[in-house]
């Protein structure tokens, strides 16, 4: 992969500085950058962004108003999410990061603004496969994963999880354990906490409101949990990131 990686880099570079086909050159990047994902490896990625800074805006390749180049950016972005569920991203996360893609693709105001968000959700994508896929683990516990995030809205432990899938919940415990370095519990608690933070970006709900909707019996609990991940409250966290 890495070979590959290095091979396309290498062609991307020859290409930006003697070759006047930037569709084309588009192309290969697309390719290139699907291949980052893919690896999930954070310097490649900013090496192929400081290659690809040598080609013409990527966006105005398309000659055309700001709303088609809009389509071809989303479009582009959608086969990336794509690629990202394939190789072992959530379902569920692949689509909650499509949504906040296509709402700041729709915000964009100039060609610049949106070249630069296209490279930013590659980045996040990276992030998010780093952090979420399942690749890498047993069927078994890809299973378990799937099962958590596909139930994170209600109030499950440990014992659901293993209900669910069919398994003895010791057993479960320890190859989870083994596999990913967290606890189920544990690994519970940062999806809940995670897709709170997605909630509470949002503006739209309050925080004992995210609290009761991810299952949590009061918002003290909540609270508690949140700061054991994150260090701070969800107060504070928020107030940390207001101008992000």
């Amino acid at each position: 992969m890495n070979k590959d990686i290095n091979s396309l880099n290498k062609s991307l570079s020859i290409q930006a500085e003697y070759e006047e086909n930037y569709s084309e050159m588009s192309t290969r990047l697309k390719l290139l950058l699907e291949n980052v994902i893919i690896s999930g490896n954070i310097d490649t990625y900013r090496q192929v962004k400081a290659d690809a800074a040598h080609m013409k805006d990527l966006v105005e390749i398309l000659d055309e108003k700001l709303e088609v180049q809009k389509l071809y950016v989303a479009s582009t972005i959608y086969s990336f999410v794509e690629t990202a569920i394939k190789h072992g991203l959530p379902k569920d996360v692949a689509e909650i990061s499509k949504k906040k893609f296509f709402a700041k693709i729709a915000d964009c105001s100039n060609s610049r603004e949106l070249e630069e968000y296209h490279f930013q959700i590659v980045e996040d994508l990276l992030m998010a496969m780093n952090q979420y896929s399942m690749k890498k683990y047993t069927p078994l516990i890809r299973m378990a994963i799937e099962y958590i995030h596909n139930n994170k809205l209600k109030p499950i432990f440990s014992k659901d999880v293993a209900t669910a899938i069919k398994i003895n919940r010791s057993y479960l415990s320890t190859k989870f354990k083994e596999e990913t370095g967290e606890t189920i519990t544990d690994y519970i608690h940062k999806v809940k906490i995670d897709f709170a933070i997605q909630l509470m970006q949002s503006n739209f709900y309050k925080f004992n409101e995210i609290a009761e909707l991810l299952g949590y019996t009061n918002y003290s609990y909540f609270s508690k949990v949140f700061k054991k991940i994150y260090n701070e409250t969800p107060y504070d966290y928020m107030k940390r990131h207001s101008n992000d």
